[in-house]
């Protein structure tokens, strides 16, 4: 439930037009002029109204998102990686609340949904693995590697739960969203990426976004409903 309420005759617009200024604001990122902060303009605006659109919980994520961004645009990584910690908490409640709500709810635990599950499972833990063994080893020993190590645990946490949601649009939000830190990871602890900022941004901007208008309160058409199992 959103933390405030609006007409259902207005859910739609409402996301629409939040939308289109989400997409302007991403836009002015990626031009350069210098105006402090730009970089967390984009999750603000959708942080906000998400007050009206979206579960609480997705309205924290994406709150603690743009303090992430904030803090990485100031040079402080600690504070980065741990308001994004906090986002993907959020990110996963939310999950788990809707996984049981509505998922296991109207799931049929045919053998392709439980080779589906499998498959998740397994995806994940190689991500993870594949994460500690190539980029958390690499950070600085001490509290920033303890660091990378957490966040990665909640960050392939939260994409398992998103992609057991049964919605290709969760799914894709959330696997932009693991590649766009993996890239940021290993551009700051293994090597230099050629055009990290585009490979970072652009995924990122358009997961939150996808995570966002999908949980946004009102109907989505079946055309977007490409997972089902």
């Amino acid at each position: 439930m959103a933390i405030f309420r609006t007409s259902d005759s207005s859910v739609k617009t409402a996301a629409i037009i939040s939308s289109a200024v989400f997409m302007g604001l991403a836009i002015l990122y990626f031009i350069p002029v210098s105006i402090p902060g730009k970089i967390a303009f984009p999750l603000a605006s959708i942080a906000l109204t998400s007050l009206w659109l979206c579960p609480w919980q997705i309205s924290a994520a994406l709150l603690f998102s743009a303090l992430g961004d904030l803090a990485g645009s100031a040079g402080s990584f600690m504070l980065q990686m741990g308001s994004f910690a906090i986002a993907h908490i959020f990110l996963i409640l939310f999950f788990i609340k809707r996984y049981g709500e509505k998922v296991e709810r109207d799931r049929k635990l045919t053998e392709k949904a439980k080779g589906f599950a499998i498959i998740v499972f397994l995806m994940s833990a190689t991500i993870a693995g594949f994460a500690f063994s190539e980029i958390v080893v690499k950070a600085p020993a001490g509290i920033i590697r303890t660091g990378a190590g957490i966040y990665t645990v909640l960050i392939c946490t939260m994409l398992i739960l998103a992609l057991l949601q049964r919605s290709s649009l969760y799914a894709l939000g959330a696997l932009l969203f693991v590649f766009s830190d993996f890239i940021l990871a290993w551009n700051m602890f293994t090597s230099p990426i050629e055009n990290a900022g585009l490979l970072i941004m652009i995924p990122y901007y358009l997961g939150q976004w996808l995570i966002y208008i999908r949980s946004a309160s009102f109907r989505v058409g079946p055309e977007m409903r490409l997972m089902r199992f």
